[in-house]
């Protein structure tokens, strides 16, 4: 099998590519210590897998209801004596059927292959050749339609997938791709217009205008052919902005960073509270051609990019407010009450207990985003206390993206209280997330090392034990490198 390092390319694009090939050959995606293989024959997905024990066939089946836990317990203990596989066991014995496996594993493909797809970066690897699946149960699916049919529904917010497609004056340019899968199009839709109107003379703002779809519909369609490579920016286009670009430098980036810390959405944006939605929208714009994180990817200024992403989030959370009149209503509300005047009643505490409390009322309505800038306000007012870095670090490990600082926070909240086991339980789902299984299990023994009723970590710890290293076995079977 042919190896091709293909940092350089997205996911989207390297599988639209095979697929469009009708390439067979096995696709490994990894990010961190997190491992997931896709296998292609002649273009089509038909198999995946990853090394995390949440998302192993076993456990799909049972946070579906295809299979209960007590079915799954009896399977293990078989399998044990028979030196067999659980899910051997459970097929043997006619538990599950066939339609049953081929539903669950096209339902774990495509779980696996979303996360992928919504991953801010990742290495990719692929290996041409016709995977070894024998006594797997293989589904089909197309990988450019499955990508086209995500980008309707990811990113979640429209402002989002405007800020991903760039400024209105870009021009679309269709592609060889683009051609083929014209030539395929059956019936009429957003997709065949900006395909026929893609061909560089009209600017995207101009598209959207014509195109006889809603505006979201229109942009969604857009993002998903420029994503499977069918449209691309013309190269005039492209050498224009360069050329009227100043190069980022280090000083740049420091100072960026440094007028960026603790302060508020509009300060992030560069603007003051009398600012119209126009100047908010032209801000973002401006921000994200300049400093988007995909930028610091590679190159000289590749060590920004840790930090470039955190400040992104921030600058995508300010537009995503400020330009809607009720949340930047709201917004300005909050601001309002928590204010620096507030620490004259009782100091830089008190502030930062506000902040903690303003936070905690954001996670219940699901704001996740606002409540992890209260928090961080919080600690900056009074890094001492362990509640704070134990809510931040649990609610940041949800966020694949930002799971260092959750262990940061975490770790921080430990050595303020070393008495939580809860801080010890949050970090040892951190680390299982991580495939950290060693480190996981050492957290979750000391669960129950402060808390010996915990049942939880009982369960985990478990689990652990149940799935062992069958999981890295299957991924060495299917790629070897």
């Amino acid at each position: 099998m042919s190896t091709v390092q293909s940092r350089d390319r997205t996911l989207p694009r390297i599988l639209a590519e095979k697929a469009a090939s009708g390439t067979s050959g096995v696709l490994q995606a990894t990010r961190g210590k997190l491992k997931r293989v896709f296998c292609l024959e002649k273009g089509w997905l038909v198999f995946g897998a990853s090394n995390l024990i949440e998302e192993q066939l076993e456990e799909y089946l049972i946070r579906q209801g295809m299979l209960s836990p007590g079915a799954r317990a009896e399977a293990s203990v078989r399998a044990a004596d028979t030196k067999t596989s659980v899910l051997s066991d459970l097929i043997q014995r006619q538990v599950l059927t066939d339609d049953v496996l081929r539903q669950a594993t096209e339902g774990l493909v495509s779980t696996l292959l979303t996360s992928c797809l919504e991953w801010p970066d990742g290495d990719y690897r692929f290996a041409a050749g016709r995977p070894e699946l024998s006594g797997k149960i293989t589904v089909r699916l197309s990988p450019i339609q499955y990508i086209l049919e995500h980008a309707r529904h990811y990113p979640t917010s429209i402002d989002a997938v405007r800020g991903r497609l760039g400024p209105p004056d870009i021009r679309p340019q269709r592609t060889a791709e683009g051609d083929k899968m014209l030539e395929a199009l059956a019936s009429e839709g957003a997709s065949r217009f900006l395909l026929e109107g893609s061909d560089g003379s009209r600017t995207l703002g101009e598209l959207l205008a014509d195109c006889p779809a809603a505006e979201e519909d229109t942009l969604r369609s857009l993002y998903g052919l420029f994503l499977v490579g069918a449209l691309d920016e013309t190269a005039a286009q492209r050498k224009r902005e360069s050329a009227a670009e100043a190069p980022l430098t280090e000083e740049e980036c420091v100072a960026l960073l440094g007028r960026a810390d603790g302060v508020d959405h509009y300060g992030v944006l560069g603007l003051d509270r009398q600012a119209t939605r126009p100047l908010i929208r032209d801000a973002y714009y401006s921000l994200a051609r300049r400093y988007h994180p995909d930028r610091f990817r590679s190159g000289e200024l590749s060590g920004f990019l840790g930090q470039m992403e955190k400040y992104f989030t921030q600058v995508t959370e300010a537009y995503n407010t400020l330009y809607h009149a009720d949340l930047r209503k709201e917004y300005d509300q909050q601001m309002d009450e928590i204010s620096p005047d507030a620490a004259d009643s009782g100091g830089t505490a008190h502030l930062a207990r506000q902040n903690f409390l303003r936070a905690k009322e954001l996670i219940e309505r699901r704001r996740f985003s606002e409540a992890a800038g209260y928090l961080e306000n919080a600690i900056r007012q009074n890094d001492g206390v362990a509640e704070y870095h134990l809510e931040l670090g649990e609610l940041l490990a949800g966020n694949p993206r930002r799971r260092a600082d959750a262990e940061e926070h975490l770790l921080r909240a430990a050595e303020l209280d070393p008495s939580l086991p809860r801080t010890y339980l949050a970090l040892g789902h951190l680390y299982r997330k991580a495939a950290r299984e060693a480190d996981a299990a050492r957290l979750f023994r000391e669960v129950l090392r402060w808390d010996p009723s915990n049942s939880e970590a009982a369960a985990e710890l478990s689990r652990l034990r149940d799935v062992g290293d069958a999981s890295e076995g299957l991924l060495r079977r299917l790629f070897r490198a």
